[in-house]
């Protein structure tokens, strides 16, 4: 009987792979932790599961778009079943979204059709988009905190690299809202910028969420002219992620607080050329559809679409996911119903998060009124390690600051678009964690 051979170790065969699988194989698994909490959930059924409250999933509409979904579905052979009209999206989403667009992001000049760019979910805009704009090393700005996931979809197959860009006063504090303000805006890209040339690092980008994540604000229009500004002062494209847009709603508390611009919505012709100023959006956020795996780039950049149509094969959205969601931007009444009554229970939650921290004496960063989640600061306790562990155990997942690329370390993240005894009893889980650590 012939002998098997015996199994390669681990480094010989990351030797069979090219070197950027090799890289990527060496780092941390992104999903592994993730996946962990994910297969144990909390339900009504399995209360010992573990109630997530460290990922950006918004399930308080889950039920009514599958209803929607469900009734509205229909499959057309020769549109979903064939190669249509190829990788850069569904005829009918690009007409939906520009409607879309038009209604809601308020632009200053009509979005069309053709300057949509669909794909298999924001990551894969945001990699394609970093293929186009960067050559391998070259980077991007992010204004830090920033969202994690950046850095994880930059570098990992276009290898474009994350450029956090600190917000750090001369005297060394660190004030929150100097990220929405528009003086401190350029002072700190310019600074961010010389940093990256003299590492040797070339930058091609500035990126900002609008809203933003993790803050949970929205960036005034003096902000968006001063980052315009600076991107057409240093030939950069302008990146702005408005995947929460419609994701607002009025903070009783912060009544003045800003609400979102769309920086199609800000008069810019003067300062920046549209060519170079491009918006990502997607399903995921304000319909509650993480898993449809749905995104789209605007830009009014002929070369730049024509770039990412020759790599769109690789996240080419099926036809059939694109018009679930053309059907739902086509359907104004129910949109409408469904966004108010989104925003409605967003509002709520936040309102019950927010009281529940007040009452418990946990800081946090006030005045939001966008988004899902909210930026706490438990740096009171232990370290960020040990408070992920304390709340794992009893069977909460929050996600921990250091994950943000913050100024300070002992922040966390906190979703809150979830039903309202799961966040309930996810926030008692996660003061008896910190008891522990009391005294």
């Amino acid at each position: 009987m012939a002998t098997s051979l015996p199994k390669l170790t681990r480094d010989a065969e990351l030797e069979t792979l090219s070197s950027r699988a090799a890289e990527n194989v060496r780092d941390p698994d992104h999903w592994a932790p993730l996946l962990k909490a994910l297969s144990n959930p909390w339900s009504r059924t399995n209360t010992t599961g573990t109630i997530i409250l460290g990922i950006a999933e918004n399930t308080l509409m889950h039920q009514e778009l599958a209803e929607h979904i469900t009734s509205h579905f229909t499959v057309s052979p020769p549109e979903h079943l064939t190669y249509g009209n190829g990788p850069q999206g569904s005829p009918r989403l690009r007409k939906a979204l520009a409607s879309f667009f038009n209604a809601r992001f308020e632009p200053l000049q009509q979005t069309k059709a053709e300057e949509f760019i669909v794909t298999a979910g924001v990551s894969a805009v945001i990699d394609e988009l970093t293929w186009c704009l960067c050559s391998e090393g070259e980077g991007i700005l992010f204004p830090r905190p920033l969202y994690t996931g950046f850095r994880n979809d930059l570098p990992i197959r276009s290898r474009g690299k994350v450029v956090p860009v600190s917000f750090r006063r001369e005297d060394g504090g660190v004030v929150l809202d100097d990220l929405f303000d528009a003086e401190a805006n350029l002072r700190c890209l310019e600074r961010g910028l010389s940093e990256a040339e003299k590492e040797g690092t070339k930058i091609k980008a500035v990126m900002i969420t609008n809203p933003h994540n993790p803050l949970g604000k929205c960036y005034p229009p003096a902000t968006i002219k001063a980052i315009a500004s600076f991107c057409a002062k240093h030939n950069l494209h302008y990146l702005s992620d408005e995947i929460y847009a419609m994701s607002t709603w009025r903070n009783p508390n912060f009544p003045d607080a800003t609400h979102f611009h769309s920086v199609l919505s800000v008069e810019l012709s003067h300062i920046i050329r549209p060519e170079m100023v491009h918006v990502l959006y997607g399903a995921a956020k304000d319909f509650c559809a993480n898993g449809l795996r749905l995104g789209v780039l605007h830009t009014r950049s002929e070369t730049l679409r024509r770039a990412m149509i020759t790599i769109a094969t690789f996240a080419w959205e099926a036809y059939l996911i694109q018009d679930c969601w053309a059907r739902i931007l086509e359907d104004d009444k129910w949109l409408k119903q469904f966004l108010t009554e989104s925003q409605k229970r967003l509002s709520t939650n936040y309102g019950t998060l927010t009281s529940f921290l007040d009452q418990h004496s946990i800081p946090y960063y006030k005045g939001g009124n966008a988004a899902i989640f909210l930026w706490v600061d438990l740096r009171r306790w232990k370290t960020e390690d040990a408070i992920t562990e304390e709340c794992l155990k009893a069977g909460v997942m929050v996600a921990k600051g250091t994950n943000f690329v913050p100024e300070e370390l002992g922040w966390f993240r906190l979703t809150f678009s979830t039903q309202k005894e799961v966040l309930e009893e996810g926030l008692r889980r996660l003061t008896e964690s910190l008891k522990k650590f009391d005294g």
